[in-house]
């Protein structure tokens, strides 16, 4: 088994794990969560002229789309090569290192502040919708996607499915945020609420990870995600062994054509600074 670094919080494994993973995760998962740039950009009503920041901004796709837009963008992200991956892609757009719960901007100095898939990574993620709110200025809006819940989202039904049943949920990892909390609309209603958004709304985005093979199922968890892939870590070699198993197994239902569609939704969530 691998052990996590002794002493090392959360924060610090998510920071050390996306920084190894920036081209594995655009690579992989990037196809997917992509997908929930524009919807972002249209909740944050992004347009020509726009003061837009990206935060937890990943490979870059929310903040590159702002620019296309003829918007004024910059992306942040705690992992260097993430920002570098970023830059690399997108050099008609600003992208810095930084730390989306201590934001280094002055208030009121964005129009709209957007954050794909970085909530479930933080280890206060209050403090960081906090900071939103606080670089926006009056009239400005928020908006933040997460993954939908197991019952809704067949990858994650199939692979925590796979862990309940072959391993071990409860293993020694640093104490960490729900990563389902803010897919319950009534939590990321009153979260918003009580920074001081109002006009707050919740949606779905129907995204669909495809792949070639079962065995992709497996791989995509270990080049871009870091808290599951942790997850699976910390099981025996013969509990991970039949978890893959499982997985692929189950994977086969998904087949599609000359490979596998399984529903990846999202929930996108908005505000407005009044």
């Amino acid at each position: 088994m691998t052990e996590p670094e002794k002493g090392a919080s959360f924060k610090e494994l998510e920071q050390q794990g996306w920084t190894s993973k920036a081209s594995g995760y655009a690579a992989w998962l990037g196809g997917i969560t992509s997908g929930a740039a524009d919807p972002l950009l249209d909740a944050t009503h992004v347009t020509r002229g726009t003061r837009l920041l990206d935060v937890a901004s990943g490979p870059g796709y929310g903040a590159a789309r702002a620019t296309a837009r003829g918007a004024t963008a910059i992306g942040i992200d705690f992992a260097p090569s993430m920002v570098e991956h970023a830059r690399r892609h997108f050099p008609q757009t600003q992208f810095a290192e930084g730390d989306a719960e201590n934001l280094a901007f002055d208030d009121g100095s964005f129009n709209a502040v957007i954050c794909a898939f970085g909530l479930l990574h933080m280890a206060e993620p209050d403090r960081a919708i906090a900071e939103a709110f606080r670089v926006l200025g009056a009239g400005g809006h928020y908006a933040f996607t997460v993954w939908s819940t197991p019952d809704r989202h067949e990858f994650f039904e199939l692979v925590l499915g796979a862990i309940r049943e072959h391993g071990r949920l409860d293993v020694p990892l640093p104490p960490a945020p729900s990563l389902f909390r803010f897919s319950d609309p009534v939590e990321s209603r009153k979260v918003l609420a009580s920074t001081g958004f109002d006009a707050i709304t919740v949606t779905e985005i129907p995204l669909v990870w495809r792949c070639a093979s079962a065995q992709d199922a497996v791989e995509v968890i270990y080049k871009s995600t870091v808290r599951t892939a942790m997850l699976l870590e910390q099981q025996t070699a013969e509990e991970r062994q039949r978890i893959h198993q499982a997985i692929m197994d189950g994977a086969t239902r998904f087949r599609q054509g000359g490979g596998y569609a399984m529903a990846f939704p999202a929930v996108l969530v908005a505000g407005h600074k009044s």
